[in-house]
């Protein structure tokens, strides 16, 4: 049994060196694909990840250096240039805030840091108690509502998220009282009988006395000089009646 294994492996090295030939080279021996040519030439489709990516890390060319001074100018000049589309809405709301600014005699710009909704209700209502309205407009509205008017000065305070506070009538003092008390917001300046404040020159008119108390002081000294001026004329009719009633009594004590 072990010598027909022995025989049968030597067998099949046989049979394998018959079937697997050295290869040798040979002049006339020519290597044959077996697959398909290859395309170097047309680039392969990029993934749209890799794409992606390629476009946000593309390097960009910095900017000019320019000054704060620089940068202010160009962003003033490219808001001029910016031309406003037509929007009705817009339009009317700036007619609206037109007709308010025409029938108030006092308009605060206010600004507001971070409000929340119940402050910003307790502080409404404070406002009312003293007949003040806050209004909500954008810079581009109220813009358009003071072009080509008296208003226009308060283009000026147009900076950032402002509020608008306007009543009839000039109630300065109230109005400082209760931004005392709301940190939040904060006064900028407005308008008060037509004319342009800041902030320093409406806190300095709200220390002024209510226009009661300036009528009452008036009064009193008019009335003060008129009731001196007749004081003086009536000493020296005083002083001629009291002659007078002094030589009437000589005479009749002297005997006739």
């Amino acid at each position: 049994m072990a010598a027909l294994c022995r025989l049968s492996s030597a067998s099949v090295a046989v049979v394998e060196r018959v079937a697997c030939p050295v290869l040798t080279y040979s002049p006339t021996l020519t290597q044959v694909r077996y697959r398909k040519t290859i395309n170097t030439r047309s680039k392969k489709h990029m993934s749209i990840v890799k794409a992606k990516l390629l476009s946000v890390t593309k390097w960009k060319a910095p900017l000019e250096r320019l000054t704060m001074a620089e940068q202010c100018g160009f962003n003033t000049e490219r808001m001029q240039q910016k031309v406003l589309q037509e929007n009705p809405l817009r339009d009317l709301m700036a007619r609206e805030a037109r007709d308010v600014l025409e029938t108030s005699t006092m308009v605060a710009v206010l600004h507001s840091n971070d409000l929340s909704g119940p402050e910003r209700r307790i502080f409404c209502a404070k406002l009312n108690e003293n007949d003040i309205t806050l209004r909500f407009w954008s810079n581009t509205v109220a813009g358009l509502a003071v072009q080509n008017s008296p208003y226009d000065t308060l283009t000026t305070l147009m900076v950032g998220k402002n509020l608008y506070a306007h009543s009839l009538q000039p109630r300065v003092t109230q109005l400082v009282k209760i931004l005392k008390a709301t940190p939040q917001i904060n006064l900028i300046g407005g308008l008060v009988d037509g004319v342009l404040m800041s902030k320093a020159d409406m806190e300095h008119y709200a220390q002024l006395p209510s226009m009661e108390q300036c009528h009452g002081e008036v009064v009193t000294i008019t009335s003060a000089g008129i009731s001196q001026t007749s004081q003086l004329l009536q000493n020296p009719l005083q002083e001629l009646s009291r002659n007078l009633q002094e030589i009437s009594s000589t005479v009749e004590v002297q005997p006739s």
